[in-house]
């Protein structure tokens, strides 16, 4: 990074870092946890800039908590960073999530309001009207010809898991194309990290509901540091031989207490925490960075992991799952 841009992100490191303060230990979710009562945990959230800590008439209602924080903690960084695009990468998943809402409930006839998000880089109500009138002119490229490619397909095949494959691989090339325009290894190293997660991830469950290789070869995303031929060509291996295999990527233990606890039990939980703790252990380093967009993507990328997090412990607390249940199931923590 040049001396210039070094200089432009000492503002937004210096704010980022008097943030970082607020983001909950591992020990501060475990006080989240033992508070036992909705209501309580929300007083204690209060202190972390959650809400104003009153309890809420509806304990239903913290998910509204939980989205004001993210909202809040979005607008932040996006009103510090001096190149707004070196971060809008993060928010596309939400676009394309929208996306594919808005194409199957047209094409099934339901109402796309409920599934639909607002923490993309593009408004649920505009993408909706785009997509409606077809007018794709403010889209990207990827997206405008994905959508275009899944209505066409869809029109022939009446399969809306084809428009999931569609627009789930125009996505990550949507992700690759401005993480390269970024010339940050950082950046562009993270979206690696979550294709090989996303690849992995599909590997061992369509092996574990009996999808064919072909299958696989099909929704596989390109642009990770795995090949397609890694996978590929050990599609009948067991999970230890995998395991050995994958290491240098960082995914022994997916594979080797993840992968092995859906096959033997039929439990995902553990795969997906292993696979979230392996992107905090990949952002944790961006909190050494003094100057950079590495401190931003880190905090940004943290809080929506400590938001994931608390709405595991409360909706825990509602559902009435043991405290024991759900400390297992919490990722890491940034801080």
């Amino acid at each position: 990074m040049t001396k210039k841009k070094e200089d432009s992100y000492a503002f937004p490191c210096a704010v980022i870092k008097a943030n970082e303060r607020t983001l909950l230990t591992g020990s501060d979710l475990e006080r989240v946890m033992e508070s036992g009562k909705i209501s309580q945990a929300v007083t204690i959230l209060g202190e972390f800039g959650y809400g104003d800590g009153k309890e809420l008439a509806n304990p239903r209602d913290f998910e509204k908590v939980l989205r004001a924080e993210l909202d809040r903690v979005y607008k932040l960084v996006f009103s510090i960073v001096p190149d707004k695009e070196e971060i809008e990468l993060f928010l596309l998943p939400s676009d394309y999530h929208n996306a594919k809402v808005l194409l199957k409930s047209e094409f099934l006839g339901i109402d796309p309001t409920p599934l639909l998000v607002d923490t993309g880089l593009m408004s649920a109500e505009k993408l909706t009207q785009l997509v409606r009138d077809r007018n794709y002119v403010f889209l990207s490229s990827e997206m405008k010809d994905a959508l275009t490619e899944a209505a066409e397909i869809f029109s022939k095949g009446r399969d809306p898991q084809e428009i999931d494959i569609i627009l789930d691989k125009a996505c990550y090339r949507d992700m690759q194309r401005r993480a390269a325009l970024t010339e940050n290894d950082f950046i562009i190293g993270y979206v690696k990290l979550l294709i090989d997660i996303l690849n992995v991830s599909t590997f061992i469950r369509l092996r574990e509901i009996g999808k064919p290789l072909d299958f696989f070869r099909k929704v596989f995303l390109t642009g990770g540091n795995i090949d397609e031929r890694v996978l590929t060509a050990s599609y009948e291996e067991g999970y230890q031989q995998l395991a050995d295999k994958l290491a240098p990527f960082g995914f022994r233990e997916v594979f080797a207490q993840g992968a092995l606890l859906v096959q033997n039990e039929g439990k995902y939980t553990l795969l997906e925490k292993l696979c979230d703790d392996m992107r905090m252990k990949y952002i944790r380093d961006a909190r050494y960075v003094s100057f950079g967009i590495e401190p931003v993507c880190g905090f940004l990328i943290a809080k929506e992991s400590e938001i994931k997090n608390l709405r595991m412990i409360l909706t825990g607390m509602l559902a009435g799952t043991a405290k024991e249940v759900t400390k297992e199931r919490l990722r890491e923590a940034y801080v």
